[in-house]
């Protein structure tokens, strides 16, 4: 993006307004206030409990629907549940990757099409949605929004000479996507007036004092709070791996993984941490799935995960192995061999 397109994007923004022209006739639409959010939520409450009424699914229920007609089934949800575990594995490798530019850039073309393969997979569940409860309620919050916030010549819009849906299209193109919001975040113009917004107590929207924040304005300061707190980070990463969003989308989720590892090792932790077994050196933890399991055999330290995969080889050559038969239990019978050894020795 160029510094004009993101002077603009961010003019905008600011605005709090979303200016539409068409057939020689210009809208304006307002930021709503606290008031009518309230009953826009009303509008889609109501529709929602109409819809039920008239007998129409929810989406649960939608989905119990498609999958009953074919239409959608158990293996096609375990396949979204793989795309997006595949798209997570590809951030991190672009993390890792970060440095070489050209393993980085392959791995970004295998991101780019595993997104668009899940998107063209999604587009199949979502056809229904605008037939279930929640889809219904949706349309008509948005239609009331519409109609209660777009101005012509400082009038409510009456949608005589202009149609409806034209103008929510609109409206909904004018929402900037992650990529775009978080570009404008961490770039000038924004990046300034981010910066000084305390000290000069310069106001960052021109909305009226009773108005909501766009869906603009708060993904605007969310990517910025997000990337203060980066900064913070004791492991922030390079500036070129916090400009790259698919790095640093990487560098999100090894640092949610390493929060959650030490987290649950805490837990261990805690729970093994009594006289009966503090000094034990094995201490045997069910878990309750794979997640778990994966959980606990990463709080065994580098030492402790290689005696368990000898131990497992061992298991799998010979069937059954006795407890003094495995090999790091022969070493450490024969270093307290050498121990007693040495200690009556010196005795003598």
């Amino acid at each position: 993006m160029k510094q004009h397109e993101r002077e603009f994007l961010v003019s905008m923004i600011r605005t709090g307004k979303v200016f539409i022209n068409v057939n020689d006739i210009s809208l304006v639409i307002h930021p709503l206030t606290i008031d009518q959010a309230y009953l826009s939520c009303e509008i889609y409450n109501n529709a929602y409990q109409q819809a039920y009424i008239d007998g129409m699914m929810d989406e649960d229920e939608m989905s119990e629907w498609m999958e009953l007609n074919g239409l959608w089934s158990k293996e096609e949800e375990a396949k979204s549940e793989r795309f997006k575990k595949d798209l997570e594995k590809l951030k991190v490798e672009i993390y890792n990757a970060r440095n070489d530019a050209g393993l980085r850039e392959k791995i970004r073309l295998y991101l780019r099409e595993g997104e668009k393969q899940f998107a063209h997979h999604l587009s199949k569940k979502n056809t229904y949605y605008q037939n279930t409860r929640e889809g219904v309620a949706a349309t008509e919050k948005v239609a009331w929004t519409i109609r209660n916030s777009t101005y012509c010549n400082d009038k409510l819009c009456d949608f005589s000479e202009v149609g409806l849906t034209y103008v929510v299209d609109e409206w909904q193109s004018s929402f900037l996507t992650d990529s775009q919001s978080r570009e404008l975040a961490r770039n000038e113009p924004w990046k300034s007036f981010w910066l000084i917004r305390e000290n000069t107590k310069i106001q960052l929207f021109n909305n009226p004092q009773d108005s909501e924040l766009t869906y603009n304005q708060k993904n605007l300061i969310i990517w910025s709070q997000m990337y203060d707190n980066i900064q913070e980070s004791l492991d922030c990463p390079s500036k070129e791996a916090i400009d790259d969003d698919d790095v640093l989308d990487g560098w999100f989720i090894i640092q949610a993984k390493k929060r959650e590892q030490e987290k649950f090792e805490q837990e261990v932790s805690a729970n093994t941490n009594n006289e009966k077994i503090k000094n034990a050196s094995e201490v045997f933890m069910v878990a309750n799935n794979k997640k778990d399991a994966t959980r606990i055999n990463e709080s065994n330290s580098i030492h402790s995960q290689n005696i368990k995969r000898q131990r497992e080889a061992m298991i799998k050559r010979r069937g059954t192995v006795a407890q003094h038969d495995f090999p790091d239990e022969r070493l450490n019978i024969q270093a307290q061999q050498t121990s007693q050894f040495k200690g009556k020795f010196k005795g003598g």
